[in-house]
């Protein structure tokens, strides 16, 4: 039967085949985090988490957008330019935006399947924080600036720190001289 396994989002998976299966049900791919359970709490979201979840929530989006599409040579999340996540996060807002009057209520977030989402227990104090009037609304220029904003920091400092460098993609390779 296999070990259990976690899903890319989250989901604990008897073993790799069941995991396969729903992809297949579900007509899409779903990746293999790691063997073993998901450790994620559902009760408190860590400050690390909290930073994180900028970058996952629009991994997350990136993922959506290329459903469907059998071979995509795109860029991962970390090569893409400012530009290209400030589409991408604008383009998560609008699916999220129901009731198109251009701001993100608790109703409209209620409607986001928070169980398919990476930390989805970040989910609400994030949204919360980037309300920054505190109109209990987030508008388009608020969710952009603090989804694409925090998605960047989080991944430049985790990219110094951790990985040894400050760039968001590696450059290309050049052509060696002979």
């Amino acid at each position: 039967q296999g070990a259990p396994v976690c899903s890319v989002l989250g989901k604990t998976y008897s073993n790799e085949c069941l995991l396969h299966k729903e992809a297949c049900r579900k007509k899409h791919r779903i990746g293999k985090a790691h063997t073993g359970t998901c450790s994620v709490s559902a009760a408190v979201c860590s400050e690390q988490e909290f930073e994180q979840f900028p970058y996952r929530l629009l991994d997350w989006f990136l993922l959506l957008s290329r459903m469907g599409e059998k071979y995509t040579s795109a860029p991962t999340q970390q090569c893409l330019t400012h530009t290209h996540r400030v589409q991408l996060a604008q383009g998560g807002f609008m699916a999220l935006d129901r009731n198109r009057d251009g701001k993100l209520s608790r109703t409209d977030l209620k409607k986001l399947h928070y169980k398919n989402l990476p930390l989805e227990h970040c989910a609400p104090p994030f949204f919360q924080s980037c309300d920054r009037n505190k109109s209990k609304k987030v508008s388009l220029r608020e969710w952009t600036s603090c989804l694409v904003n925090r998605s960047e920091r989080w991944f430049q400092n985790f990219m110094s720190v951790k990985m040894g460098s400050p760039k968001l993609c590696p450059s290309p390779a050049l052509p060696a001289d002979l």
